[in-house]
């Protein structure tokens, strides 16, 4: 969704900017479209066009529902919204039913806004600041409601009213002489927050599709050489070029770091966050504060002002932890609007428009600021130390930020960006990882912000706009959000930076004519290439081919199996299908467990164990709930009754906690983490770093997984999940995709490793695979269990036959 937000945001930077050029700033008279009248209700005078816009609301939103639930265009628009391919597999044109879909949205937004114009203020800024409100009114109606949303939305225009009315009130607080701003912004946002954690989760379910379509974010390779090159031609750069250059590539400068903490909350992570910029204005707010009020000043006024932004940036990040994609979008965005209407704007907490003045920093009694005595070759301000300071902290944290994607900490914030419910599964906290983003992220905006208060002497709320703020995301994006040569380009392109500030000297290009052409621009290049300048350029400068397997060894048993570690206790050698031979107590125990989606019961209380070193098939018809039960066993869906390991129950624990204590799993469709290379997709989970050579893929490890075929994707999957010593591993149809060959030397490695001690629950479709290598095999048919026995006695079970294998069928045996 991210390059779609993007490219709306493309729109949104054309539009604004074409009315700034064409009325500018100042507020325009309101066309009176509707009546003016008013009426008298319960003692309240109401004017009449009020009543007008609600009628007009609601059956509007009636003629909308209908048109979507019962004409074919609106049963084509939900199939092509729920599944392209398939929408086009069936005939339809997704891109034809998103054009007309835009249009006839755009339509109506426009007739609202020319009816709506005469209640609200009619200027480039008040009135595209709606779309606040109405995103949380779709929001809470889940974009799929017009009921829903039509009364969500006539709802927060009530709580508006009733605000208006309250903070006209005499008793009311001020600030500055006046009733205290953006207290229906702050509800608003509150009321998104609560909504979205009542209705959100922490895990996206199965099926559920979170879309990120992010470019690459490969690792840093050189960052030795060009941090210490750049460091020192903008040093140079500093002392060099005219003052005004010098200025705007200070502006540049910060622009880096505002970008830079968008590549580690967004480009890392996922998390399409619009509060960065708002951070940095906390921060330097503070910092204003600090020093006016208390005496703070440089160096402890910047630290104190980036917690400020950290502390405010773990509350966003604890009030979206159940919300992902674009419902963030709105998230953030509302937390923006609120922030700079209750914060900003008041002259009390914030600056208001006429700004907060901010002293020059100073260490030691040396002048650091922008008005130092060293002036550069030209003798002019702004003073290059103030610069030197800047870029030493810019230096330092993409440095930071590169070293940060190399480790261990960058690689698990990919791997959630990549795909939460695999993160879980490899022993990752999600929540924990997006916290350390957000608190990452929040710490470089908060010093962005710091270094922008002293550069310009003060910070006023106009600086720190919602509309800076998603031009801000656009500059990120189109240099390239994962990569920190995109945050250096995006800071070369962001507002007062070297590029705009160029094209203004030198081509009377001023700032709204860039937005209009950098707005256009970016919508062409989207189009062209969704991986943009920094993306495209590494893309072509690191093409990837199609990696093979070598030449295949003579079979042997993997080396990396000898030296596993493998946490059982059953001695080499007893062999398949003597479960009487295993030890009794189980190491997994599932009891009575159910688990019900709605009305429907995908399991009704299956009792199942895995004993220690056992290997246990798991087979059934498709739809029989082999899948679910994994999910409720590890922690992935809502179930009733009882799961123990190693005799303690686990069923309050979460996904990632079940994984740490030694419940591991693959997943039917690979699930891989697509950003990190195959060695980091084993490594992520920690344990054992043999686990690729354990199903001989250690020439893969330097791979990304979209070089390798499904097979041996596969492969990797089961790697990853051998690789944290697993007490117990749930394999989901690991065979699927695989050829004859690697079927049975998966069956060897699969059989070995139970012989060694590893407690192993089986799913797959190849039965000659399951009943040749599992000591028991359990059956399902539409989620009870039919049967339960060694493989012999389950081959001849009537009931088995009957619901899975087919009257009479004979199963080909694979001895591994």
């Amino acid at each position: 969704p991210l390059a779609k937000l993007v490219s709306s945001l493309g729109v949104l930077l054309v539009l604004q900017a074409s009315m700034l050029l064409a009325f500018g700033t100042t507020q325009q008279p309101e066309p009176n479209v509707l009546p003016q009248n008013t009426v008298k209700l319960l003692g309240a005078v109401i004017p009449v066009d009020r009543f007008i816009l609600t009628g007009i609301v609601i059956v509007l939103a009636a003629g909308l529902a209908a048109l979507y639930r019962f004409t074919r265009f609106g049963l084509a628009t939900r199939a092509a919204s729920e599944n392209e391919v398939v929408a086009m597999l069936g005939g339809l044109s997704p891109n034809r039913l998103s054009m007309v879909n835009t249009l006839l949205a755009s339509v109506i937004a426009g007739g609202m806004g020319i009816l709506a114009a005469s209640i609200t203020q009619l200027d480039t800024e008040t009135l595209p600041l709606q779309i606040v409100p109405a995103l949380a009114a779709a929001l809470l109606a889940g974009f799929t409601s017009f009921g829903i949303a039509c009364a969500a939305g006539i709802g927060l225009g009530i709580i508006g009213s009733l605000i208006e009315y309250v903070t006209s009130q005499s008793w009311f607080p001020t600030a500055g002489g006046v009733a205290l701003p953006g207290v229906y912004e702050l509800v608003v946002f509150v009321l998104i927050v609560l909504f979205m954690y009542l209705r959100g989760a922490s895990l996206p379910s199965r099926g559920e599709l979170v879309e990120q379509r992010l470019p690459e974010a490969p690792r840093p390779r050189k960052l030795a050489v060009t941090a210490p090159v750049m460091a020192v031609v903008c040093a140079v750069a500093l002392v060099v070029l005219p003052f005004d250059f010098r200025e705007a590539l200070v502006n540049t400068m910060i622009g880096t770091l505002i970008a830079l903490s968008l590549v580690v909350i967004t480009g890392f992570v996922g998390q399409i966050s619009v509060v960065q910029l708002t951070l940095a204005g906390v921060s330097g707010f503070t910092i204003s504060h600090l020093a006016v009020n208390a005496g703070i000043a440089f160096p402890i006024a910047p630290i104190l002002g980036a917690g400020a932004a950290l502390i405010l940036g773990l509350i966003t990040a604890a009030s979206a932890l159940r919300v992902r994609g674009v419902s963030l979008a709105v998230v953030t965005l509302a937390a923006v609007v609120a922030i700079t209407n209750f914060g900003f704007v008041n002259t009390t907490w914030g600056g208001g428009q006429t700004g907060s003045p901010v002293p020059e920093p100073r260490l030691l009694g040396l002048d650091l600021g922008p008005r130092a005595a060293f002036r550069g070759l030209d003798g002019n301000l702004p003073s290059p130390v103030f610069g030197w300071v800047v870029l030493a902290v810019t230096v330092v944290l993409c440095v930071v930020v590169g070293l940060l994607r190399r480790g261990t900490h960058g690689q698990r914030m990919l791997a959630v960006r990549s795909n939460e419910r695999a993160a879980a599964a490899a022993a990752i906290d999600p929540r924990a990882v997006k916290f350390l983003a957000f608190g990452i992220s929040s710490v470089i905006a908060g010093l962005a912000g710091a270094l922008y208060a002293y550069n310009f002497s003060s910070v006023s709320a106009d600086r720190f706009d919602p509309f800076t703020a998603l031009s801000l995301i656009a500059f990120a994006y189109a240099g390239g959000i994962t990569l920190i040569s995109g945050a250096v380009f995006a800071g070369l392109i962001s507002t007062q930076a070297l590029f705009p500030y160029a094209l203004d000297k030198w081509f009377g290009i001023n700032g709204n004519w860039f937005l209009l052409f950098g707005g256009a621009i970016l919508i062409i290049t989207l189009i062209q290439n969704p991986e943009v300048v920094a993306g495209a350029f590494y893309k072509k400068t690191h093409n990837r081919p199609a990696v093979h397997p070598p030449e295949h060894a003579p079979e042997t048993v993997p080396m990396g199996l000898a030296a596993l570690d493998v946490p059982g206790t059953v001695p080499p050698g007893v062999p398949a299908g003597r479960a009487d031979e295993i030890a009794t107590a189980p190491v997994l125990a599932v009891r009575d467990l159910s688990v019900a989606f709605g009305g429907i019961h995908a399991l009704e209380q299956v009792d199942l164990e895995v004993g220690d070193g056992e290997l246990v098939g798991l087979i059934g018809p498709n739809g029989a709930g082999k899948t679910t039960l994994i999910d409720a066993v590890t922690g992935f869906v809502p179930f009733t009754g009882r799961v123990e390991l190693d005799g303690e129950d686990i069923g309050s624990l979460s996904a990632h906690q079940r994984a740490r204590r030694g419940l591991s799993r693959t997943w039917q469709n690979t699930d891989l983490f697509d950003d990190l290379e195959v060695g980091e997709n084993v490594a992520v989970a920690g344990g054992a770093p043999q686990a690729l050579e354990i199903v001989d893929l250690d020439w893969a490890a330097g791979a990304m997984p979209d070089q390798l075929p499904e097979g041996t994707r596969k492969l990797v999957g089961v790697a990853r999940a051998l690789a944290g010593r697993p007490r117990v591993l749930c394999l989901d149809e690991p065979a699927a995709g695989l050829d004859a060959r690697e079927s049975e030397e998966l069956g060897r490695t699969l059989r070995e490793l139970a012989d060694r001690g590893q407690s192993t629950l089986l799913i797959d479709h190849d039965m000659g695979l399951v009943l040749s290598i599992c000591d028991r095999v359990v059956v399902l048919e539409f989620g009870r269990v039919i049967a339960a026995g060694p493989p012999e006695e389950v081959r001849r079970d009537e009931r088995v036959i009957a619901a899975y294998l087919g009257g009479g069928a004979q199963v080909k045996e694979t001895t591994p």
